[in-house]
């Protein structure tokens, strides 16, 4: 017995330290022009295709209107639609001029069915320069986030000129829009119910396919966008396990089974330790303070899990934790059964 175990020692030690690493996912299949997959947790990049390539974004801008919206007016602030806002382009919901309608009500109608006089009524009433004054303060905001790559020329998100943003920077205001309680219950939700001033009630759904159809567990929205020199764009969320994903494709003919496609390669991939980062460093806590638990909520609104591999410990640890081919457990039970067949065996004084 003794000569047995020997060998199946050393195979066991042998298999466990040269084992291969778990085979990777596949990359995801993305039709976009830029995209980007962020860990919102800690802003850690797992995919990316040119990232800090400012494009067009169409209705995606609208994140950031909201965040500012949200940022700078009451919650219980009544507007008043102007012209401007009850004639602009594209997507409206058919507000009139001298309409009053409530910041919830703009914000809703805004992020879930892109309406451009929403977004348009919200940033003429900016108190500091009105519309001009609106766009500088959605400048203001995104850098504050840690945006790097983008400049905003229109609330709405039209193909105004210079208005441009990356992939990199769309993820960051999306993350910073999940924080926001209000913002995030509008966006996850499939439909909601719009009464207009005669009391006529409307159902609104949700353009955001991955909330409105109901086929994507854990879809938390955000936003989506089109104008026909932008392509689709989308900035989505998804959460399994206490884990939220972000996937932004901008530029795209496909953008659901892109962003699908990121989600099922990013929820099957670990974090790598040294993933670019997006977004402003936190300045509100101290360097000596202990980061979060993993599955402990995170100052930043999400459940923290940590990117870092553990330390390496002791070589029984290592051998414990590595990933075992066929042999070295088939290895594995052979030692046990040695082990305990000599035990028994021993004779006993």
């Amino acid at each position: 017995m003794r000569r047995l175990l020997a060998p199946l020692i050393v195979a066991v030690f042998l298999g466990a330290l040269a084992a291969p690493a778990v085979a990777a996912a596949p990359a995801p299949r993305v039709t976009a022009r830029t995209g980007v997959l962020m860990d919102a947790a800690t802003g850690a990049v797992l995919w990316q295709r040119d990232a800090h390539k400012p494009v067009l974004i169409a209705s995606t801008t609208k994140i950031l209107t909201a965040l500012v919206a949200e940022q700078v007016y009451p919650a219980d602030k009544v507007f008043v639609v102007p012209r401007a806002a009850a004639n602009v382009d594209g997507t409206r919901l058919g507000y009139q001029q001298g309409m009053k309608v409530n910041r919830h009500d703009l914000l809703a109608t805004m992020l879930m069915v892109s309406a451009n006089d929403a977004a348009e009524t919200l940033a003429a009433a900016y108190p500091l320069g009105g519309r001009v004054g609106f766009l500088a303060a959605m400048q203001a905001k995104a850098k504050s986030l840690g945006c790097t790559d983008s400049t905003f020329r229109d609330p709405s998100g039209l193909d105004a000129p210079g208005h441009q943003a990356s992939a990199a920077d769309m993820a960051i205001i999306g993350r910073a829009l999940l924080k926001r309680p209000e913002l995030a219950k509008i966006v996850a939700s499939r439909t909601a119910h719009y009464r207009w001033p005669d009391g006529h009630v409307q159902v609104i759904t949700n353009h955001n396919h991955l909330v409105s159809q109901g086929r994507d567990p854990g879809a938390l929205g955000i936003k989506t966008g089109y104008t026909i020199a932008a392509h689709s764009t989308i900035v989505a969320a998804q959460q399994r396990d206490g884990r939220v994903l972000i996937a932004v494709a901008l530029g795209t003919d496909d953008m659901y089974t892109d962003v699908r496609s990121m989600f099922a390669y990013g929820f099957a991939t670990k974090t790598p330790a040294n993933a670019p980062i997006l977004g402003a460093v936190p300045t509100t806590t101290a360097p000596s303070a202990a980061p979060p638990r993993a599955g402990r909520a995170s100052p930043l609104g999400f459940e923290h899990r940590s990117s870092r591999p553990r330390d390496s410990g002791s070589i029984l640890e290592r051998v414990a934790a590595a990933p075992l081919p066929a042999v070295a457990t088939a290895a594995i039970a052979l030692l046990v059964i040695g082990v305990t067949v000599t035990a028994f065996s021993r004779p006993r004084r």
